[in-house]
């Protein structure tokens, strides 16, 4: 499978060191990761009919190369359940973040409810490329369950890593949440693993997270690729 690297091309010429999501997107679905369906927009219409295609309820995500933390600018708005709140939020969007040059915004369809995991990888200074596995979400701070493998990591190696987080009772069914699919999630780790490979010259960091984990699936719902210095 082609990775589609496109988007560090266009991140170089424009001297950014990081990829806005959408961008990161292009990158972690053409190595086969799992995203809700999703689309770069620049204007309501085309959210309606996204929106349209996908059902309701839709997440918006604003898109600048001046907003990397979209937490900090307000710049991410879930929960959106019909035509009337798309348009007023988008409208909203557009016009309180114009000032950030505004490429877009992305529109998701909304995952479904489920435990939040993150997948990351980073360069260890002496092992080099190294992937990551934990609870993920505003917990992955709170709780710092994380395990490790040097990449490329196997499905074996990543099932283990997923069995050695201290809070398994979250990944088995907790508080009416169904189990993860752990082949699902391994399988993810693989991919993120060997695409640090792949793109060793020019990847420094992957961060997924938060990874929703419910009877659906595993999917993405938030990425993120620092890129090396050029």
């Amino acid at each position: 499978m082609k990775i589609d690297t496109k988007p560090i091309d266009v991140a170089h010429k424009e001297g950014r060191d990081f990829l806005l999501e959408h961008e990161a997107l292009k990158i972690f679905e053409s190595v086969g990761l799992t995203f809700p369906p999703n689309a770069l927009v620049n204007n309501t219409k085309d959210a309606l009919s996204f929106a349209k295609k996908v059902g309701y309820p839709v997440v918006i995500k604003a898109m600048s190369p001046q907003i990397l933390h979209k937490s900090d600018y307000k710049a991410v708005i879930i929960g959106i359940n019909d035509d009337n709140e798309l348009k007023a939020k988008f409208d909203d969007m557009s016009k309180r973040l114009a000032k950030y040059d505004l490429v877009g915004i992305l529109i998701e369809k909304q995952v479904k409810k489920g435990t939040e995991l993150i997948i990351g990888m980073n360069i260890d200074p002496t092992f080099g490329p190294v992937v990551a596995f934990g609870i993920g979400g505003i917990l992955v701070e709170v709780i710092n369950d994380i395990s490790f493998r040097l990449c490329p990591t196997t499905k074996e190696r990543a099932l283990r890593m997923i069995n050695e987080i201290k809070t398994q009772k979250m990944l088995n069914g907790f508080r009416g949440l169904p189990p993860i699919d752990r082949d699902a999630l391994a399988e993810m780790i693989v991919k993120v693993s060997q695409l640090a490979i792949d793109l060793e010259d020019y990847i420094k960091e992957i961060d997924l997270n938060p990874i929703i984990a419910n009877e659906d699936g595993v999917f993405g719902v938030d990425a993120r690729i620092i890129l090396k210095k050029k």
